[in-house]
C-alpha cells in the first residue's frame, strides 16, 4: 500500500509508469486541488482532499474587529506560496471594493518584518506561505516564517492551516491536517482488512475553525463574536484547573495520613516492634497533623462529638483541644448558621464529600468568622466520621469587601465628578469610563471599553489622538492633547485630555488614568477672539496697502517732479557756483527722501508679494533691508510654492519684517539668517541671529509688542511660534503655518 502525502507526491505516483505502483493500493492526504487525470483510470486510489478557505478566515476576521479598513497579505517566492498566493487572491476578489488590500509576497523576510512593524491600527495580516523570500533564503514554514511574522506585526496575524496556528497568530477557518491524516489512517486500515480503495469514497477535509486565547486576549478579540463551533486553544486554566490535582493531592495525603494516624491510635494490642514503630510514625504523621497550616477535626457522624482537633483549630477557635474532643459542634457553639449545619450533613451523608463549602463559625469568645471546609466521610473501626479540612479565610473576605468598597467609593466619585474619567490597562486597552463620559457619548460601557472609544473621536483627530497616546505610554510619561468627540446628539464636542501614568505600590507601572474637559464653549470664545483679531488685521493691512501706494504714487511722484525741476533751475544758474552747489544739495536730499518714501510704501506693502509670491517677495526685502541698514542676511528657500493664500504668505511675510527688523535693531551683530521652507503640509519661516539676545518674558512685558503682534497673526493662520532666546546666546524665531485645510491646499498645489 502506498500512502502519498502531498500534492507532489500524489503527482509522482500518478506519472510513475511502475507496474507494482499501478497494482498497489494508494491512499492520499494532505493535497489541494484536483486529482491528476492519470490518477482517474487504470489506479486503485482514494483519499481526502484538503480545502483553503481564506474568504471564511476573512469573515471571521471582520466579525471579530469589525473596524478592520486595511489587509495586508504576505507571503513568499517559491513555488508552492505562489499556489496559495493565487487561492487568496482569487478568494478576496469579492472584497477588494471594500477593503484596502496589499500584497507583501515579493521581499526579503528583513524588509517584510519591517514593514509588519509600521502598519495602521485598522489593519489585519493574513499569512499564506513562506517557504522562500526574495533573496532566495529557505523557511520551514510554521517552524521559521511563522514566529518571525507574528511576533513583528503590529497587527493580528490569521493563518491558513492548524500547523501555522503558533507562534502568537490568531487562527480562522483553517485546513485541519492533523484530521486530514486521522482520515487517511482509517482508510489505510479499512485498506489492509481486505477493502477495495474503490469502494471507498475520496473525502473533503474536516476543515475547522481554531483560535488562539491568548492572541484572543492580546488583540481585544471577544471570545462570544467567534463562530458557532470554534475550538479554541491554549485557554489559560484557572487556578483550581491549573492546580487542582496538586490541591487534592495534598488534601488526600494529609488525609490518609491522618486515617493512618487515627488508625494507629486503635491499635494497641501489637507487639513491641509494632508499638515503637506506631509510635514513631504516630510522631511523625502528629506532626504533620498538628502544624498542618489549615484546621483539620475528626468528628463522628453518629453522635457528632470531636474525635481529633489540630492546633490551628486551637488557634483559629481559641478553644483548647481538652474542652473540645468528646463535646459536639453544637455544644461549644461552633456553628453560627444551623442551617448551613444541616446543608453540611446532609451533602456529606448522601455525597460522602464536601468541597469548599464556605460556612459561618464562632470562636469562643464570640466572633463570627469564615471558613472554607473540605470534608470526607471515612470509616474509623467501623464507625462512620467525618474528616475536616478548614480554612480561615476571614481576613481574605474582609480584604475583598474593602477592595470592593474601596471601589464602589471611587466609581462613586468618579460618575458624580465635573469631568470623564478613563483608565487602561498595560495592554494600552481602555477598561474603565465614568458615568460622564457615558452619558456624553449615549453609549454603554461595553461599547466604550477596548478601542471602541475611538469609533466617537472625529476622523481629522483620529491618527494625531492614537498617536500621542501611544508614544506617551511606549514611554510612561504624561499626556495632554485636543480631540473631538461625538456626543449623543451627533454634535462633535472638543475635549481636552490629560492622561497620567499609574503605577502600584511596587513602582511597576500599571496603566493609565486620565480625565477629559468639555472645552468646546472655551474654543468657540477663542475662536470669535480670533475672528476679532482677524478683522483689525485685514483693515490695518488695507490701512497699510492705502498708505504705500499712496507714497508710491502721489508722494513719490511728487517728490521726483521737485527734483526734475531743481534740476531744470541748477542748468539754469550754472553761473552762480554758490546756488549751484545749494541746487545740488537740495537734489541729492529729495532723492534721499524719495528712495526712503519708496522703500516705505514697499514695507508698508509689497506689490511683489501680490504678482510675485512669497520667496521672491522674502528675498527682496532681505536684500533692501541689507542694503538700507549696511548688515548681512543671507536668505535661502526650498520648495516654496508660488501660489499660497494671501493670509498665510502675508502673515509669513509680515512676521519676518518684524523678527528682521528687531533683530538688526536690537541684536547687536550685523550677521542674520533667513530660511523659507515648504512641505507637503506646511509653511516654515526661521530667522536665526547671534546676538546678545533675550529673556522671552522680559520681552513680552517691557517692548513684546513685536512679539505679541506676530503670535496673534500665526494663530489668525492656525500656525505655531517658537522663540528660542537667552541673554548672550543669540535667538531664534520659528514659525510655522499648516497647510492642512481644503482651501489651503488647493491654492497650494
Amino acid at each position: 500500500m502506498i500512502v502519498a502525502a502531498g500534492a507532489a507526491s500524489l503527482k509522482f505516483v500518478a506519472e510513475s509508469h511502475e507496474a507494482f505502483i499501478r497494482e498497489a493500493p494508494i491512499i492520499f492526504c494532505a493535497v489541494l486541488g484536483d486529482i491528476p487525470d492519470q490518477l482517474k483510470s487504470g489506479f486503485h486510489v482514494t483519499g481526502v482532499v484538503g480545502r483553503l478557505q481564506p474568504e471564511e478566515t476573512l469573515k471571521a476576521a471582520l466579525h471579530l474587529l469589525p473596524g478592520t479598513k486595511r489587509v495586508v497579505v504576505v507571503g513568499g517566492t517559491g513555488k508552492f506560496d505562489e499556489e496559495w498566493e493565487r487561492v487568496t487572491r482569487t478568494a478576496f476578489q469579492n472584497y477588494e471594493s471594500k477593503l484596502d488590500f496589499t500584497y507583501l509576497t515579493d521581499l526579503t523576510m528583513p524588509v517584510l518584518l519591517e514593514r509588519l512593524s509600521h502598519l495602521p491600527s485598522d489593519t489585519i495580516v493574513y499569512h499564506t506561505s513562506i517557504a522562500q523570500d526574495a533573496a532566495g533564503e529557505r523557511f520551514i514554514g510554521s517552524g521559521q516564517s511563522i514566529p518571525l511574522v507574528a511576533s513583528a506585526a503590529n497587527a493580528p496575524v490569521f493563518v491558513m492551516d492548524d500547523v501555522d496556528l503558533r507562534g502568537g497568530t490568531v487562527g480562522g477557518a483553517l485546513v485541519n491536517w492533523a484530521d486530514d491524516g486521522r482520515l487517511a489512517g482509517e482508510m489505510a486500515v479499512q485498506v489492509l482488512n481486505g477493502k477495495r480503495p474503490e469502494d471507498i469514497p475520496i473525502v473533503m477535509s474536516n476543515n475547522a475553525y481554531m483560535f488562539d486565547w491568548r492572541a484572543l486576549k492580546r488583540w481585544g478579540m471577544k471570545e462570544s463574536n467567534l463562530p458557532p463551533g470554534s475550538i479554541v486553544l491554549n485557554r489559560q486554566p484557572t487556578f483550581w484547573e491549573a492546580y487542582k490535582r496538586y490541591v487534592l493531592a495534598a488534601f488526600f495525603v494529609l488525609l490518609a495520613q491522618s486515617v493512618a494516624i487515627l488508625a494507629l491510635l486503635w491499635q494497641r494490642a501489637q507487639t513491641r516492634k509494632t508499638q515503637i514503630e506506631l509510635s514513631r510514625s504516630e510522631e511523625k504523621f502528629s506532626k504533620a497533623f498538628q502544624r498542618s497550616p489549615l484546621a483539620f477535626t475528626l468528628a463522628s457522624l453518629v453522635d457528632y462529638r470531636f474525635v481529633e482537633v489540630n492546633d490551628t483549630f486551637e488557634a483559629y477557635t481559641g478553644w483548647h483541644r481538652d474542652e473540645v474532643i468528646g463535646r459536639t459542634p453544637m455544644q461549644i457553639k461552633f456553628w453560627h448558621d444551623t442551617n448551613q449545619r444541616s446543608i453540611f450533613l446532609e451533602r456529606i451523608r448522601a455525597q460522602r464529600t464536601v468541597r469548599e463549602m464556605e460556612i459561618l463559625f464562632r470562636t469562643k469568645d464570640g466572633q463570627v468568622r469564615t471558613g472554607l471546609v473540605s470534608s470526607e466521610l471515612i470509616d474509623l473501626n467501623g464507625e462512620p466520621c467525618v474528616l475536616s479540612l478548614i480554612a480561615d479565610i476571614t481576613d481574605a473576605k474582609r480584604a475583598e469587601a474593602a477592595r470592593r468598597e474601596s471601589e464602589d467609593r471611587f466609581r462613586l466619585v468618579a460618575n458624580t465628578a465635573p469631568v470623564m474619567i478613563w483608565m487602561s490597562a498595560t495592554d494600552k486597552l481602555c477598561n474603565y469610563f465614568n458615568q460622564p463620559w457615558l452619558d456624553l457619548t449615549g453609549r454603554s460601557i461595553e461599547a466604550e471599553l477596548g478601542n471602541g472609544w475611538t469609533e466617537m473621536v472625529h476622523p481629522d483627530d483620529f491618527q494625531a489622538c492614537l498617536d500621542t497616546y501611544q508614544r506617551a505610554f511606549d514611554r510612561h510619561e504624561t499626556f495632554q492633547m485636543e480631540y473631538r468627540l461625538r456626543r449623543h446628539d451627533g454634535e462633535y464636542r472638543w475635549l481636552v485630555d490629560i492622561g497620567v501614568p499609574r503605577f502600584d505600590s511596587n513602582r511597576s507601572f500599571s496603566g493609565y488614568i486620565g480625565s477629559c474637559i468639555d472645552v468646546t464653549e472655551r474654543k468657540r470664545a477663542e475662536e470669535a477672539l480670533a475672528t476679532v483679531g482677524r478683522r483689525l488685521i485685514e483693515a490695518h493691512e488695507e490701512e497699510r496697502t492705502w498708505i504705500g501706494r499712496e507714497l508710491h504714487d502721489d508722494i513719490n511722484q511728487r517728490l521726483a517732479l521737485l527734483a526734475v525741476e531743481l534740476d531744470q533751475w541748477k542748468k539754469e544758474s550754472s553761473r552762480d557756483v554758490l546756488l549751484l552747489d545749494r541746487f545740488q544739495h537740495a537734489q541729492q536730499r529729495i532723492s534721499e527722501i524719495a528712495m526712503d518714501v519708496q522703500a516705505l510704501s514697499h514695507r508698508l506693502h509689497s506689490s511683489k508679494l501680490d504678482y510675485l509670491g512669497l520667496a521672491v517677495a522674502a528675498k527682496s526685502f532681505c536684500r533692501e533691508l541689507s542694503e538700507k541698514a549696511k548688515v548681512e542676511i543671507a536668505f535661502s528657500h526650498a520648495e516654496v510654492p508660488s501660489t499660497l493664500p494671501k493670509e498665510v504668505s502675508l502673515c509669513l511675510f509680515r512676521v519676518m519684517q518684524e523678527a528682521l527688523q528687531n533683530a538688526v535693531k536690537y541684536s547687536g551683530v550685523q550677521t542674520f539668517k533667513v530660511d523659507l521652507r515648504g512641505t507637503q503640509d506646511s509653511v516654515e519661516l526661521t530667522i536665526a541671529d547671534s546676538g546678545r539676545g533675550f529673556e522671552e518674558h522680559d520681552a513680552l512685558s517691557r517692548q513684546g509688542l513685536g512679539l505679541i503682534s506676530m503670535r496673534e497673526r500665526i494663530q489668525i493662520v492656525h500656525g505655531e511660534l517658537k522663540v528660542q532666546s537667552k541673554p548672550g546666546s543669540g535667538t531664534t524665531i520659528y514659525a510655522l503655518v499648516p497647510l492642512k485645510t481644503r482651501e489651503y491646499r488647493a491654492v497650494a498645489s
